[in-house]
This record gives C-alpha cells, sequence and structure tokens, in this order.
C-alpha cells in the first residue's frame, strides 16, 4: 500500500485525499482519527459515526466490494462483520432486541414522615403492591438511565414541567417510576405525547421529594444515562457533573453525518431492532430502557488497534512538514471524543474525563 503519491496525499485513516502534506497534516489534526471510531470491516475505512459506516456499507453510493461482503456476513444492526455466514445467523438473533419489559418497583421515600404520607399514583409502575427498599439493596450497577414527561405551564403552556420520572438499571430493574406534583399549574397536558391527565396527577409525589429520590438514587457517583439529558435535568431542577453523563443524543458514533441528532426512535429501531413510541405516548421506562440498552451497546464495542499505517503515515510527515518537536501527527490522530468503551477498561467509570 503506497501512502504517499507524488500528486495527491492521501489519509490512511478515511481515504481523503490532500494536494499537500500541509493540508494532510491540518485533516488530522481536525479529523481525530483513532481507533475508536467505526470502522469498515472490509477495506478499514474510518467514520466519523455510525450513519457515515452505514452509507459505506449500504447506501446509494456503497463501494461496491465492501457491500457484497457486507451483504454475506455483515449484522445490519452492529454492523460488524462475522467469520462466516452461519455465525451471522446466530449472531443476529442475539444481536437484535425485543421490545422492552422493564422489571422492579417504584423506590418510595426512605423516611418514615414522607412513606406514611405517600400514596402511589394510579398507573405508575406496580402501584398496587408497592416494595420499599432501602438505598442499600438497591441492584449494583454502574449506570442509571432516566427520562421524564413534561407537562405544559404558564399561559401559554410553553414552561416545561415534570410530571412523571422514571429511572432504570443496567439490568432494566425500575428504580423509579411515579407521577409527580409539578410545582406550578398544569395549562398544557400535552396528552397525545405524555398521555397524562389531571387525574394521574392528584395524589403524585410532591416534586421536592422526587428530586430527594433522584439524587439518593443517582448518588454521586453513578453514570447517568438517557436521550438529551438537558431537558430532563433541567425540568427537575438537577445539576449532574458532564464527565459522568452519558447521553445518546450526543454521542458522536450516534450522532447523524450533519453532526445533528436523532431521534431516540430512529436510534432504537436502527441499532436495536424494535419499535418505540409507535402510534401512542411516550411511556419514560420504555425509552429509558432503550436509551440504557443503546449505551450498553456502545460500550460494549471493541474497537480494532488503531492501523499502523496511519503512524507510518505520520512518521513520514515528520520529515517533510516543518513543526515543532512537542507537536507530532500521530498526536493529532487521538480522537476528540471520550468513547463509552472506556467505562469499561477503567474499573472507576466516568472519572476519565473527555
Amino acid at each position: 500500500m503506497m501512502l504517499l503519491h507524488s500528486s495527491r496525499k492521501v489519509c490512511s485513516a478515511c481515504f481523503k485525499q490532500f494536494s499537500s502534506r500541509q493540508h494532510l497534516l491540518q485533516h488530522l489534526e481536525k479529523a481525530g482519527h483513532s481507533e475508536h471510531e467505526p470502522q469498515c470491516g472490509v477495506c478499514h475505512k474510518h467514520c466519523p459515526c455510525y450513519e457515515s459506516l452505514r452509507e459505506h456499507l449500504l447506501g446509494r453510493l456503497a463501494k461496491k466490494d465492501c457491500a457484497n461482503e457486507f451483504a454475506k456476513r455483515g449484522c445490519i444492526y452492529c454492523l460488524e462483520f462475522m467469520k462466516s455466514e452461519d455465525s451471522l445467523t446466530d449472531h443476529c438473533i442475539q444481536c437484535q432486541y425485543v421490545d422492552a419489559s422493564p422489571i422492579g418497583q417504584i423506590l418510595v421515600p426512605l423516611d418514615d414522615t414522607l412513606e406514611n404520607s405517600f400514596t402511589p399514583p394510579k398507573g405508575s409502575c406496580n402501584a398496587n403492591s408497592v416494595l420499599m427498599p432501602s438505598i442499600s439493596r438497591l441492584p449494583a450497577s454502574q449506570a442509571v438511565a432516566m427520562d421524564c414527561e413534561m407537562v405544559g405551564g404558564g399561559k401559554d403552556g410553553s414552561v416545561d414541567l415534570c410530571a412523571r420520572v422514571c429511572l432504570v438499571d443496567e439490568y432494566e430493574s425500575v428504580l423509579l417510576d411515579t407521577y409527580v406534583q409539578p410545582f406550578l399549574p398544569v395549562t398544557d397536558y400535552r396528552f397525545e405525547i405524555t398521555g397524562i391527565e389531571a387525574a394521574n396527577l392528584q395524589n403524585a409525589m410532591p416534586f421536592k421529594h422526587v428530586r430527594y429520590r433522584v439524587n439518593a438514587i443517582l448518588g454521586s457517583v453513578r453514570l447517568l444515562v438517557g436521550h438529551d439529558l438537558r431537558h430532563d435535568l433541567a425540568c427537575l431542577h438537577l445539576d449532574y457533573p458532564p464527565h459522568l453523563i452519558r447521553d445518546t443524543a450526543t454521542y458522536q458514533p450516534l450522532l447523524k453525518t450533519s453532526g445533528f441528532s436523532h431521534k431516540l426512535r430512529f436510534l432504537t429501531e436502527t441499532y436495536l431492532g424494535y419499535h418505540i413510541q409507535d402510534g401512542h405516548s411516550h411511556v419514560p421506562s420504555e425509552d429509558a430502557v432503550a436509551a440504557m440498552r443503546l449505551y450498553l451497546r456502545m460500550r460494549s464495542i471493541r474497537h480494532a488497534r488503531l492501523p499502523s499505517y496511519i503512524g507510518e503515515l505520520s512518521s513520514q510527515l515528520e520529515h517533510h512538514v516543518e513543526i515543532s518537536s512537542s507537536f507530532t501527527p500521530l498526536r493529532l490522530s487521538e480522537s476528540h471524543y471520550y468513547c463509552w468503551c472506556l467505562d469499561i477498561k477503567h474499573n472507576a467509570p466516568g472519572h476519565v474525563e473527555p
């Protein structure tokens, strides 16, 4: 494989061509190529996101050799290549999820005062058989997924008010699923989206108690998973350390090629293989489980090591481009985002900041 052509300079990661070594060097600095990028299992092309990789393998302008090989032994969900067609069948059965059916119970307030004054809201998970576990009895889980449903307040109903919140752990056990009494009058229940009516909020848990419960569950070391969590945190009036947030709406590999976010419904159908929010109002536990499943899939990915020819290319560039001794092209090829697979590599997840 020829790394440097006499007329055009080719990036060995994404195969883009440049007119000069300086332009190639600038590209390496901006692209941030690393082993954490989605890669084609045939030509090993690096792509900025999985949508870009999907277009490379399945799009209208897909590379023919790669597309043909993917049709034989490629998984349409995780976009990985199997060793054989037979192993692909077994893999796809395990790779595709079924509809979420979270298990668990409502986690009611711990102290006796709140416990005696709280009535489970009608429609909440297991409202007829409430269990009251203590924090020490919570399942051991590195991450907790959260989803909130918001109704409208204010004259025009534009003020987001938290009306229901759900938290699930890595095992899809429900840690909290309850309606919430908004701290302002509700002027728009947004029923078509939330499925919430006035009756659902009559005996709901007070807003400040919900915040207390959410903080108690998350603690100070848990990873918080969700989709577009800025709205959920804002409606709960909560701040959470950015390096402990795993948001499927902002994670680089799950973005559109344009850099914008996909809807959770699209991500679930495309990468997990089942439907959510299908013709009915949102169900917080369903959305929280979907976000958790996406996180676990991204976390479990084992990336191929960075091809040696990227380092070789960088070494050759060093002899042709004037740069300072402390600033090398190889360093420019480091990832610009924190890969979730590092949550497993580092025994203390989330403590390694992007």
